[in-house]
C-alpha cells in the first residue's frame, strides 16, 4: 500500500516573510513599560497557589507545618533566580513580591516590558515549591503545583498600607480556621475574642506558631537575604520600612 504524500503548499518562507507578516499583528501586543510607571509608584508582584488551600488543607490538623516550610523554602530560594526582589511577604498561599523597577528598566531581558516578568516567577515559583512539598503530602510524585501571578502598581507611600493589608487577611485566615477546626464560637471573630474563648476551653493561642497566623517575610539582613516570621507590620513596621524604599 503506498503511503500517501500531503503536498505542503508552496510559500517563500524566509525571516523576512515572517517578520512582515507579523508586523500587521503586532499592534495587539500589549506591553505595560516600565518608564510609564511614575517616579513614586512602587511594582509588587502577587503569586497566588491554584487550589493549594483547599489542597492542603487537613480535617485532623489545624495546620500543616510541612506545607508552611515548603512555602519559606520557596521564598529563600527566589532570589537565586529572580535577584530583582528587594522585599517579600508570604502567607498561606499567597507570595508578595516588591520589584526593584530600575533594575527591570535597564536589564536586557526585559526592555522595560513588566508582563515578561510575570511568567518567569509564576514559573520559578511554581516550579520550587512543587520541588519541595515533601513527597508525604502529594498525591504521586509527578504531581505539580502552580501559581498566578499579577501585576499591582502602587503608590510608594501605600506600600505599608498594601503589606499591613495581606498580613490582615492572614491573620482573619488563622482566625476563620481556628474558629470552625476547634468549634468556638466568639461573640464575634477579632483576635483578642478569640483568645478569650479559646481561653474557656483550655487552649491558648500562642500555642501556635507565630508564622501561621502573621506570615513569613523575606529582606535583607546583614547584606544576606533571609526569610523569617514577620512580626506584626503595624506595629513594628520600622523594622522594614527602609527596605521598602524603591
Amino acid at each position: 500500500m503506498s503511503e500517501v504524500i500531503h503536498k505542503i503548499p508552496i510559500t517563500n518562507y524566509s525571516y523576512g516573510y515572517a517578520k512582515s507578516t507579523y508586523e500587521k499583528l503586532e499592534q495587539y501586543e500589549v506591553s505595560m513599560q516600565v518608564p510609564h510607571i511614575g517616579s513614586n509608584e512602587s511594582i509588587i508582584v502577587r503569586l497566588d497557589g491554584k487550589g493549594l488551600t483547599s489542597r492542603f488543607k487537613s480535617d485532623t490538623e489545624l495546620f500543616l507545618p510541612d506545607f508552611h516550610l515548603a512555602m519559606k523554602i520557596t521564598m529563600e530560594n527566589i532570589k537565586k533566580y529572580f535577584p530583582y526582589v528587594t522585599f517579600a511577604y508570604s502567607f498561606k498561599d499567597e507570595i508578595s513580591l516588591l520589584i526593584d523597577k530600575e533594575q527591570i528598566e535597564h536589564h536586557k531581558d526585559f526592555q522595560n516590558r513588566i508582563e515578561k516578568v510575570l511568567p518567569l516567577l509564576s514559573g520559578y515559583i511554581s516550579a520550587m515549591f512543587s520541588q519541595f512539598i515533601p513527597k508525604k503530602l502529594k498525591h504521586s510524585p509527578c504531581e505539580a503545583f502552580t501559581f498566578d501571578a499579577r501585576i499591582i502598581i502602587i503608590p510608594t507611600e501605600k506600600l505599608k498600607d498594601y503589606f499591613h493589608s495581606r498580613q490582615a487577611f492572614a491573620m482573619s485566615g488563622f482566625i476563620d480556621r481556628i474558629c470552625s477546626f476547634k468549634q468556638i464560637t466568639p461573640i464575634s471573630r477579632t483576635f483578642s475574642n478569640v483568645k478569650q474563648a479559646l481561653k474557656a476551653i483550655g487552649d491558648d493561642w500562642f500555642n501556635y506558631p507565630q508564622y501561621v497566623c502573621s506570615g513569613y517575610v523575606g529582606r535583607y539582613k546583614n547584606n544576606k537575604w533571609d526569610v523569617d516570621t514577620a512580626s506584626d507590620f503595624m506595629q513594628k513596621w520600622n523594622k522594614y520600612e527602609n527596605f521598602l524604599e524603591t
